[in-house]
């Protein structure tokens, strides 16, 4: 062989070597991007505190500060969130910033993992990766990423995602190893949250999405194929189904038990889900206006199924299932990327209703199909390479406004007080946020500004018992008796066999000088509770009582504490 030939032989081998280098390095270069973006975005969130249901389910949390392998927490609701928890804690203890790093590191992994996802499912390189950057950034993402709480919706979109990788890989090379990933994933993303019982779904719509895609005429082999995935689907729906029952069996059927229709009908229930949609919609272009709470008031409810609002959305989410369904035909990802947005938000949509209406971190999971959607779009740009440049420098421009609105919405997490500031000026008509807003002023010491958030919350919600009480503690607290005796006898209105109302009851009676009247608060109070425990501090106070003792009002207060935050650990 001559030298130029032999020079031409040794190119050959290389070059194939240098183009997987390349491609590599590549690769290396996007995922390090992608981190750094995540880092850039909420970055600023490290050094927020803890708020909201962070004091419920870290700070107040005894399975938390449990040893790395107490198995306790896999009786807790959503397990995987809670050992989590306990590896921070372990790390930092309650340090707020070790449980905001351990969300951002979660988010990173997921942001790559959503890449990947996009890439396997048919997107070019740079289109899945632009499409895993605007995931990574989204303002909306916030409410599960900067909020410690938020673990949970972050721990089962990366499993989540996981998962479905695994089913892509099983799907090309029917390895049984990639089969028990798919399998250990799922199970795990329901143990984060079950709302992951979709997977099963997801992956049966990949299936005719790829079909479709496809373009072949079907065959004997490949329907005896198709079939066999789709049992191994319905295998897997099954094991979900049993996982989740057996995590949140009870949580489910007490919620049933509790929960009407939304509306008062059926029919009104459908009208609001609706409108529910188009908001998570607009959430997603137009992330402007951010609310950590959608409840009462802030988003009413429809009435009937003919609401106007409702009809309205209707026809919007009609146009664009049309739209998505011709991508779809035409086998666009975009089509994909819309039905899994569809799918996973259908455990939240009061197919069976329960109490949170919606929230923004409902959205973590069906982000990844707005990934989709969006490599879809740069893809479909065309074969000519300036006009997908300039789509893919548009969805850049759009990721990097995405990130400045989120680096300012983490501010609004910053702190309780900060939070539910913000949520007021965005929903005034929240009566929750009202209520919290006015609890995080009452730790303050800022009596006149709880006044004024406590009012405002009972004129939306008049009969809300916490409120009642919380306005009664208020003027107890500053000697107003007159006041605290006509919002405590409103609290007795509705509930006059709670133990909680009749002890405060007590005291303002007692501090008003009326042992007599306070007497019988007592006494009602210790009939609803045992002798040992609270009964018996009861019964020291019914004692107190009696004899006309008049305690001073620092002792007098130090035995009533601000009234906690309604029970609303988010779904």
């Amino acid at each position: 062989m001559t030298t130029a030939q032999d020079a031409a032989a040794t190119l050959d081998v290389s070059m194939p070597a240098a183009v997987a280098h390349a491609g590599v390095w590549r690769r290396g270069l996007v995922a390090a991007l992608l981190v750094a973006a995540v880092a850039v975005a909420f970055g600023n969130a490290l050094q927020n505190e803890f708020v909201y249901d962070d004091r419920l389910l870290i700070v107040d949390n005894r399975a938390v500060g449990a040893p790395l392998d107490d198995l306790q927490a896999l009786g807790s609701y959503r397990p995987l969130r809670t050992l989590s928890y306990r590896l921070d804690y372990a790390i930092g203890g309650l340090d707020p910033r070790v449980f905001h790093l351990g969300n951002l590191v979660y988010h990173a992994v997921t942001v790559l993992l959503v890449r990947a996802v996009v890439e396997r499912a048919g997107a070019s390189p740079w289109a899945a990766a632009a499409g895993a950057l605007l995931f990574a950034v989204h303002p909306v993402q916030t409410d599960a990423v900067t909020y410690a709480a938020g673990r949970r919706d972050i721990l089962c979109g990366l499993f989540f995602a996981a998962g479905f990788l695994a089913y892509l890989h099983y799907r090309e090379r029917k390895s049984r190893v990639a089969l028990m990933m798919a399998l250990t994933s799922y199970v795990l993303a329901i143990l984060a949250k079950e709302m992951a019982l979709t997977l099963p779904i997801v992956c049966f719509v990949y299936e005719r999405f790829a079909m479709a895609r496809a373009g072949a005429p079907s065959t004997r082999a490949t329907r005896r194929e198709q079939m066999g995935r789709s049992r191994l689907f319905a295998v897997l729906a099954v094991v979900g189904v049993l996982v989740a029952g057996a995590a949140y069996g009870r949580f489910v059927r007490r919620v049933v038990e509790v929960t009407p229709w939304h509306g008062g009908t059926p029919g009104a229930n459908l009208a609001t889900v609706l409108r529910i949609w188009t908001r998570y919609l607009y959430l997603i272009v137009w992330p402007a206006r951010l609310s950590a709470d959608y409840s009462y008031r802030a988003f009413p409810v429809s009435t009937a199924l003919l609401d106007g609002r409702a009809l309205a959305a209707a026809v919007l989410l009609a146009a664009l299932a049309l739209a998505a369904w011709w991508r779809w035909r035409r086998g666009d990802l975009a089509g994909f990327g819309a039905a899994w947005c569809a799918v996973t938000l259908l455990p939240v949509s009061h197919i069976i209703p329960y109490r949170e209406l919606l929230a923004e971190h409902y959205l973590y999971v069906p982000m990844i199909g707005v990934a989709c959607v969006v490599a879809g779009a740069i893809d479909a740009a065309g074969t000519r390479a300036s006009l997908r440049r300039l789509v893919l420098a548009a969805v850049v421009l759009v990721a990097l406004a995405a990130a400045a609105r989120t680096i300012v919405r983490n501010r609004d997490w910053r702190d309780t007080q900060r939070l539910w500031s913000a949520t007021v000026a965005t929903v005034p008509d929240c009566a929750r946020a009202r209520f919290n807003l006015g609890q995080a002023y009452f730790e303050r010491v800022r009596f006149d500004d709880a006044e004024r958030e406590w009012l405002a919350a009972v004129a939306i919600t008049p009969n809300d018992l916490d409120t009642l009480v919380a306005l009664a503690m208020l003027y107890y607290r500053q000697g107003r008796f007159d006041a605290a005796e006509r919002w405590v006898t409103a609290a007795l209105a509705g509930s006059a066999d709670d133990v909680r109302v009749l002890n405060l009851a007590g005291w303002v009676a007692l501090d008003a000088g009326d042992a007599a009247r306070a007497l019988p608060r007592f006494d009602a109070a210790l009939a609803h509770v045992p002798t040992a425990g609270e009964g018996g501090r009861l019964a020291g106070e019914r004692a107190a009582a009696a004899a006309g003792a008049r305690l001073g009002r620092e002792q007098a207060t130090a035995a009533l504490v601000p009234p906690p935050a309604p029970a609303r650990a988010r779904p």
